[in-house]
């Protein structure tokens, strides 16, 4: 049994619960420095007070609770057991005080914090290129941007935000669709005849680059574009959408995938296009963020510029596929 258990078993009946019984932060803290010194006058010099004042501390504490957190040996303090769970508990409590008392303080200053979260591939791929407009149009902001996969207990997470993919739900929490996914098959030029212009019918003779996750995606859009393929679930299988776009760039074969992953690949000639449709994904791009937090400036600010990147990432996708704009099209 651990110390925690043990002292929640031992624990009165009438254990502090309530919030008029709970012990002040005076007390908390200078049991945790006395337990960590292992001595009531080190404790004392430590916060400044006297070593009555701690003694007195501590003991309101064992009154309140009924349990003896010190045995007093001539070697100085040794935490009973109850008292050592309840150190473990009351050092987390105060740690986590503190760094909420530190996020208070910054949340109204001139300078913000924002922190989200968002696939690694969106993040590294299209948002991160992107963050510098952001961030001159808010020079106040600081921002952090940590890298998950699904849904994840938003509320209980600490973020302030998340860019979310696939559907709409997100128990909890406020969601916005910013933008919806499209796929384009292409590969390197290299792969292509010289001379021949790029054509979806040149996937039949091509490795079809598959996502590990979208194991239906080659199969769906070979259907809905009319083509006959008699193999579309078959091609080596990566796990993340960057290993797949490094294996495209190396002519392993075509990869089927939003045309906004890979613009600067697609501006600089690296991968072409070979089918000038963008067939619609079923799943979309959504902005969440905890219910809790749509009054902070900070995530209203980040929500209205991402719908204006998003506009201009499906500007830049349409203009790229127009037929004769692409670079392996000319």
């Amino acid at each position: 049994m651990s110390n925690r258990e043990n002292m929640q078993s031992a624990a009165p009946p009438d254990a502090i619960e309530r919030e008029g019984n709970l012990p002040s932060l005076t007390a908390l803290r200078a049991f945790v420095s006395a337990a960590n010194n292992r001595s009531f006058s080190r404790a004392a010099e430590e916060l400044g007070i006297t070593q009555g004042g701690v003694s007195r501390a501590v003991r309101s504490i064992e009154e309140a609770t009924g349990t003896q957190l010190f045995e007093r040996t001539g070697h100085g303090l040794v935490l009973t057991e109850s008292g050592a769970a309840y150190l473990e508990e009351v050092s987390t409590i105060l740690s986590e005080l503190g760094a909420a008392t530190l996020r208070l303080s910054t949340y109204n200053r001139t300078s913000e914090t924002l922190n989200i979260a968002t696939l690694p591939s969106l993040g590294g791929r299209w948002l991160a290129p992107r963050l510098v407009r952001f961030l001159k149009q808010n020079p106040t902001i600081e921002i952090s941007v940590t890298g998950r996969n699904g849904q994840f207990d938003l509320e209980g997470s600490g973020l302030d935000a998340a860019i979310h993919y696939g559907s709409e739900a997100w128990p909890g929490s406020m969601s916005e669709r910013i933008m919806d996914e499209v796929l384009v098959p292409m590969c390197s030029p290299t792969l292509l005849k010289r001379g021949t212009p790029p054509d979806a019918r040149m996937l039949m003779d091509l490795t079809l680059i598959q996502h590990l996750h979208r194991p239906t995606a080659w199969r769906e859009w070979f259907k809905e574009v009319g083509i006959d393929h008699s193999h579309p679930n078959t091609g080596p299988r990566f796990e993340q959408y960057q290993m797949g776009i490094e294996a495209a760039n190396s002519g392993l074969g075509a990869i089927l995938m939003p045309p906004f992953m890979v613009m600067e690949e697609l501006q600089s000639g690296r991968l072409v296009p070979l089918h000038s449709v963008a067939i619609p994904s079923p799943w979309r791009y959504y902005f969440v963020y905890p219910k809790s937090k749509r009054s902070k400036p900070a995530v209203q600010k980040l929500r209205t510029w991402l719908r204006g990147e998003a506009r201009r990432t499906e500007e830049q996708t349409l203009q790229l596929l127009r037929p004769g704009n692409a670079p392996g099209h000319k």
